[in-house]
Parts: C-alpha cells; structure tokens; sequence
C-alpha cells in the first residue's frame, strides 16, 4: 500500500508542476508535509541533498523520500512516479506539436506559461528563504552572512559554484 500511496503522490507532483524541479519544491514540501513523511527541517536537508547531487531536483528528491520511507524499491517506485508523468506528456506533446508549428495559439500558451512558472520558482524560493533565515521566528544572522557571502565570491571572483557550495556547507557545520 505505501508503494502505491509513493507512486501516486510523486506521479501526481510530476503531472501538476511545470518548470522542472525548482517549480516542484512547493508541491513536494506540501505533500511532504502532508503526510507526516518529513519535517519542516528535514525537507530543507532534502532541497540541499537534491540541489547538490548530479540530477534534476524533482527526480533526486523523489528517489531521496521514498528511499527514506522504503530503502532501494521505494526510491526506486518514487523516481518512477514522478518522471512517468514527464514520458507520458512529451510523447503526447512532441506528435502534436509536430503538427502545430508555428500556430499562434501554441505560442500564446508558452507565452502564458512562463510567468507561472517564474511564480511557482519565486515562491519555492520564499518558503527556503523564509524557513532558513527565520528560525523559531527569530532572524538567523549566520544564514545571511553565508549568503551574502557566496554571492560577493560568485559575482566579484567568478569562483566555481562547486567550490562556493562546499565552502557554504563547511561554514554551516562550523557555525550551527
């Protein structure tokens, strides 16, 4: 039964999310949530363990979760669940889209479709922004600092974002 309710949860995030991984965040903390199969901290470890491994978030958070919940075969089921969606509707999409080329109403739904997903990203931003530079609704100075220190290295010495993500994470163990 928790590989159908695994299945289902994560097919039913890759089904309604447009705009790849960053756009799923919400939808998959609110499930997460939901269910009782994490915590508020717990997702926000399962947004930096997705972000940092080779991969699309959506799929490494899948694979993460329903590991947690039920070893190999349920990170296996949810990875399933959540990329079968994305198979279905491509193969649907690219024949149809074929067809379509150049049709003015195909272009006006891309055209519309786009600052949905800029919202859907703008807001999972908010939530991690929120649940990590607020914590027990007091401002955490050692977040921002962090932050604003990997942006002046990012954008004054173009050092490779690898680098900043390690030097980030070593500072956090060190400070928290």
């Amino acid at each position: 039964m928790i590989y159908f309710t695994l299945f289902f949860t994560f097919f039913k995030i890759g089904l309604f999310t447009f705009g790849g991984g960053l756009a799923m965040l919400p939808l998959i903390q609110q499930e997460l949530l939901r269910r009782n199969w994490m915590t508020v901290p717990e997702f926000l470890d399962l947004v930096s363990i997705a972000q940092i491994t080779p991969g699309a978030i959506g799929v490494n958070s899948a694979t993460y979760v329903g590991n947690k919940l039920c070893g190999f075969w349920g990170g296996v089921i949810a990875t399933a669940g959540v990329i079968t969606p994305s198979i279905i509707i491509i193969l649907i999409l690219s024949a149809i889209l074929i067809k379509l080329k150049g049709n003015v109403y195909k272009d006006a739904f891309f055209f519309g479709i786009k600052p949905i997903t800029v919202g859907l990203i703008g807001y999972a931003g908010y939530t991690i922004a929120r649940d990590t530079y607020f914590i027990k609704h007091k401002i955490s100075i050692t977040p921002i600092l962090i932050s604003i220190l990997a942006f002046v290295i990012l954008r004054k010495y173009k050092t490779n974002p690898v680098y900043v993500i390690f030097l980030s994470a070593m500072t956090g163990m060190i400070f928290l």
